[in-house]
């Protein structure tokens, strides 16, 4: 089976969680015609070719954890629905649903359209959006980071875009942001439910927004052209839009109003949820989740091996492999093997009551019985052996599952940030050759090449953080200092054996010099983020989107998380010898080490630029 459709979202503290997916998930049991079905912890028989597994788990830290596990089968195969729910009171409760499909093995008969519509890109069966997600996000409050998840599309109005726009640069949402942009002369009504028609299937995927006039007007306002929504449109904005950045603007892809109009919406509405399911599909599970995720799968193989022991077959109404009777195979763990040796047990146990019975009729009289008993008590240790042997095998299939998982978490997320990294180097490598072209004819044609020459050799790269480190403390940038930790910035060599990101680094610290040089010239009287965008003639540049201002409103609102980023700076700069630290720029994207330069811009009044960390990536509101 191939996970087939997969849906995280959290609810708001004030419900309760647990009760409401219970209700919504026998709801939706009954629908299926299975009428009342307990969801209690356990194994039950919901119907011959359908088993229900709950796995409920209270860690000691107030938690619960409950696991519903849905496994039918039909002619195409075996269905799996994991509905999967934790309560917490220091956070929002969530939810997980994942549907896994059997493999689509279509006959040689089966048309192309068939193909199109019903296997998805894994070589499963398509997998629809299951009813019971749709309920629980039309009855409840829910979000995924910032964003607001429903089960139909949410009208934007002027008043609600500083909200959206959260949402869209979130860096902790899970989910795609699809924002809707109007059609002239089309009637809000009647524009959410063609938005709704075209969105059916990426309920539980993504929080879908549609902006009326004024808010498109506003969005338009607050957003670069790189990163509008154009009249018509539909654009999907991933996880942290950096509206600065030109480069990012490629991860956010539009559809534009002629290719909506030129496809049917069943079609479109296909298209759409395919490429939101790929992408859910492949990103790495939350840390919070995976956590409870394998706290669950371990016990949940134990559960199952727990309630065939009691409830084990009638060993004398037939034997193991007379039919499909009785338990089926449930999650990883009720394998044939186990149901064999819980019915060899269970024979040994009955034989074992027989022999104590002292019953005569045995052929053979008490020594036969006897050796028969040994017989049976060295069969029972074997049992016993194996019990314990597939629980160990199970133990250890998990360890190294949870390994494997880790392993392509960490590679996806690295190919992720290179590929982006990427792109954005080629785009400044394309724009410094032609400005480089540009400025050698020029220089030649003044008779100054020797001089730009030495002018490149002063500004050449470190190969490293040390070297790094050694330029600041030689001042070789006269109006840059600094005060941090010189550890955190060398550990960052581990990291980076060609020197890239130093010398990166680098280049921010040489922009920063140029900046205050700019500002103690007036050449400019405005702070490093305008320098970026307008940087003078003959100053170094950098890319905007790489720069933030201050940190997140979170981080500014935490003071534990503001603690961290408060550096040393000289006592006449601040009394206390300290100072918080927001503006930073982004190195490189590489998982939790994703290095960052921190600093306090003091231009304006002594002429230098304070830099009070270069280290890795510092914990926020979305990291532990």
């Amino acid at each position: 089976m191939a996970v087939g459709y997969r849906s995280i979202f959290s609810l708001r503290d004030s419900q309760d969680t647990a009760r409401l997916t219970a209700e919504q998930f026998r709801s939706w049991l009954a629908l299926k015609g299975y009428g009342f079905v307990a969801v209690a912890p356990g194994v039950h028989e919901v119907a011959e070719h359908a088993q229900l597994v709950v796995t409920e788990l209270h860690p000691q830290d107030g938690s619960r954890s409950l696991r519903y596990r849905l496994t039918e089968s039909s002619s195409a195969g075996e269905w799996a629905t994991t509905v999967t729910v934790h309560s917490n009171d220091r956070e929002d409760d969530w939810i997980w649903v994942d549907v896994n499909a059997p493999p689509s093995t279509p006959g040689p008969a089966a048309s192309h359209e068939r193909l199109v519509k019903d296997a998805d890109v894994a070589g499963a069966w398509w997998t629809g959006v299951p009813h019971m997600v749709r309920v629980i996000l039309s009855a409840a409050d829910a979000h995924d980071g910032e964003m607001i998840m429903s089960a139909r599309p949410i009208l934007v109005t002027a008043a609600d875009v500083d909200g959206l726009i959260s949402a869209i640069c979130d860096p902790g949402r899970r989910g795609n942001a699809l924002v809707a942009a109007p059609v002239p002369d089309v009637p809000v009504p009647q524009m959410m439910g063609h938005v709704e028609r075209l969105t059916r299937e990426c309920v539980g995927l993504a929080g879908i927004y549609v902006l009326d006039t004024e808010a498109a007007a506003k969005l338009e306002e607050s957003f670069a052209p790189s990163h509008s929504v154009p009249l018509g449109a539909v654009r999907t904005f991933l996880p942290g839009a950096d509206p600065a950045s030109a480069v990012d603007a490629r991860r956010h892809r539009v559809l534009l109003a002629r290719t909506i109009a030129e496809q049917a919406p069943g079609e479109l509405a296909h298209l759409l949820g395919r490429a939101y399911r790929s992408r859910a599909l492949n990103l790495p599970l939350p840390s919070h989740v995976v956590r409870v995720d394998r706290l669950l799968s371990r016990e949940e193989p134990a559960a199952v091996l727990r309630a065939i022991q009691e409830t084990p077959p009638d060993p004398f109404a037939r034997r193991p492999g007379d039919g499909a009777a009785g338990l089926a195979p449930a999650g990883q763990a009720a394998t044939a093997a186990v149901r064999e040796l819980a019915i060899a047990g269970e024979l040994l146990t009955s034989l074992v009551s027989e022999f104590q019975s002292g019953r005569a009729d045995v052929p053979g009289g008490p020594d036969d019985m006897t050796a028969r008993f040994r017989e049976l008590l060295a069969e029972g240790r074997g049992v016993l052996r194996g019990h314990r042997e597939i629980s160990r095998r199970l133990a250890a299939l998990q360890d190294m599952l949870e390994d494997v998982e880790d392993d392509r978490d960490l590679v996806r997320a690295r190919l992720e940030d290179e590929q982006l990294d990427h792109a954005e180097t080629q785009a400044e490598l394309l724009k410094a050759k032609l400005e480089l072209d540009r400025l050698r004819g020029i220089l030649s044609r003044a008779g100054r090449v020797d001089q730009t020459r030495a002018g490149a050799a002063a500004a050449q790269s470190p190969g490293s953080f040390a070297e790094l480190l050694e330029r600041l403390d030689e001042h070789v940038l006269a109006c840059i200092i600094f005060t941090g930790d010189p550890k955190n910035a060398l550990e960052l060599d581990d990291f980076d054996p060609l020197g890239t990101w130093a010398a990166k680094s680098w280049d921010v610290l040489r922009v920063l010099d140029g900046y205050a040089a700019a500002r103690r010239r007036g050449e400019l009287s405005k702070g490093v983020h305008a320098y970026l965008g307008h940087t003078p003639p003959g100053r170094p540049g950098y890319p905007p989107g790489a720069h933030s201002a201050q940190e997140s409103e979170p981080v500014e609102r935490s003071p534990k998380l503001r603690k961290l980023r408060v550096f040393p700076v000289p006592r006449d700069i601040h009394p206390d010898g300290a100072i918080f630290m927001g503006a930073h720029f982004k190195i490189a994207r590489k998982g939790l080490v994703s290095p960052r330069i921190y600093y306090h811009d003091d231009a304006s009044q002594t002429g230098k630029i304070y830099v009070g960390y270069i280290g890795k990536h510092l914990p926020n509101a979305h990291t532990n």
